[in-house]
């Protein structure tokens, strides 16, 4: 990460505290200087995927910007630094439902990458940069990557669209992907093959693509797309996005919104559990002579 960007650490996970102002700023100069550059927006289960792999940890410590997305990175920062265990858990956790005010001294702003696609495709419209969309799904009206080009062309017509591609993240095909990606000569690189895959992607494939900066996007391209419905702007500003997203996105399957809420309360034991360990170990360490 870029040494003059401010940040703070979860532990030993690296997160930018920067505004949006600071991020398109970033930007700008990244593309200015010709340096390949990636962009990765780590939240709550980025946190627990890098304790349980040093391999991707290393992949978000080494990303050039590491936005803040989603109110349990906050949490995080907020409970380390709080003496204790269990009780600062535990008046985190109250917080998150009674007094979302109590993390806003953590991070400067809050920056998801479902919103980040909105506010950087305005910002390159008006500086000519150009993007190419990499990745997406086909839920049936074509591959969200190529739909979601069409809906931010229509919303910053001065937009220049390098192309889109759905391609995998297969090994097999990264030889074809990048021909097309260089071939294009983008400014900005929207990747979105979900969590994990599309991080390991750009980090193998950075020294071989052509100076541009990426962004990994997650589902982005299908809210932009209009193929998932994101929350309204309200729950998104006080971090309600991952409580309500189910009921919103998956457009009244049941099974999916139970299977999605599952998966948020598996995902937030397992946050809570690694933070109490983390801090365990930790103090374990303060105290051993």
């Amino acid at each position: 990460m870029k040494q003059h960007l401010p940040e703070k650490k979860i532990f030993d996970i690296k997160v930018s505290n920067i505004t949006k102002q600071e991020l398109l700023e970033e930007i700008a100069q990244l593309v200015k200087i010709k340096k390949h550059a990636y962009v990765v927006t780590p939240y709550s289960e980025f946190i627990g995927f890098a304790k349980e792999d040093s391999n991707f940890a290393k992949i978000i410590n080494q990303a050039d910007i590491s936005i803040a997305d989603g109110v349990g990175i906050s949490l995080a920062l907020k409970y380390q630094k709080l003496p204790g265990i269990y009780w600062p858990m535990l008046k985190c956790l109250s917080a998150l439902v009674l007094n979302r005010k109590y993390f806003t001294e953590e991070i400067k702003e809050k920056l998801s990458g479902s919103e980040a696609i909105y506010y950087v495709s305005e910002f390159a419209a008006k500086k000519g940069l150009s993007i190419f969309f990499l990745g997406g799904f086909d839920f049936g009206k074509g591959n969200t990557g190529d739909l979601a080009a069409e809906k931010l062309k229509e919303m910053y017509p001065k937009l220049k669209i390098a192309g889109a591609y759905a391609g995998s993240p297969s090994k097999d095909e990264e030889s074809k992907i990048i021909k097309k990606i260089n071939a294009a000569k983008p400014d900005l690189l929207y990747i979105a093959y979900g969590p994990r895959k599309q991080e390991a992607w750009i980090y193998r494939n950075k020294d071989k693509l052509k100076p541009c900066v990426s962004f990994c996007l997650g589902g982005s391209f299908d809210f932009v797309s209009g193929e998932k419905k994101r929350v309204p702007k309200w729950a998104a500003k006080n971090g309600l996005e991952g409580v309500l997203r189910p009921f919103f996105s998956e457009r009244g399957n049941i099974k999916l919104i139970i299977k999605r809420i599952q998966r948020g309360w598996v995902g937030m034991y397992r946050f809570v559990k690694i933070l109490i360990a983390e801090k365990k170990s930790k103090n374990r360490c303060a105290t051993t002579p």
